[in-house]
């Protein structure tokens, strides 16, 4: 294959995995992750990080479950990939829905993911995403239940 047909190919592959994964959240089919991510990924969150794709698991599920629906949206995205190894992202907006909160059902933030992959036996995998929270509008209570 041409390098150049290649590179093209593995771009658009690195952008389906992205938007699997905000597909695979937002389904609650939290096991797809287990295809997109390495066994020991590191995930950096708003509050925290994960160092293994159970962990990773857990917390999206803990995340999304409590809430009605959600949405994420990814625009932009990039990669530069070097032979078995890339740097990629793209940025996003999330919408949430949480149904009868007084304050307001909608929250919706908007943001970044840094990611390095990996390219496995199987295609590409997040060896690392980095969420980067650039705004948000709405009641913070739909996302975060104690404030």
């Amino acid at each position: 294959m041409d390098p150049r047909t290649e590179d093209i190919t593995d771009k658009q592959r690195i952008r389906e995995l992205q938007n699997h994964y905000s597909y695979s959240i937002d389904s609650s089919k939290y096991d797809n992750l287990d295809a997109i991510f390495t066994p020991n990924a590191t995930y950096n969150f708003v509050t925290g990080s994960t160092d293994n794709i159970e962990a990773l698991k857990t917390t999206i599920r803990d995340a999304l479950s409590p809430l009605t629906a959600s949405q994420h949206i990814n625009g932009n995205q990039w990669s530069e990939i070097e032979g078995d190894f890339a740097k990629a992202g793209c940025y996003f907006t999330v919408h949430m829905y949480k149904e009868g909160l007084a304050d307001g059902e909608h929250f919706e933030m908007g943001g970044r993911y840094d990611d390095e992959l990996v390219r496995a036996a199987d295609g590409w995998r997040f060896s690392k995403r980095t969420i980067t929270i650039l705004w948000s509008d709405g009641n913070p209570k739909v996302r975060w239940q104690d404030q």
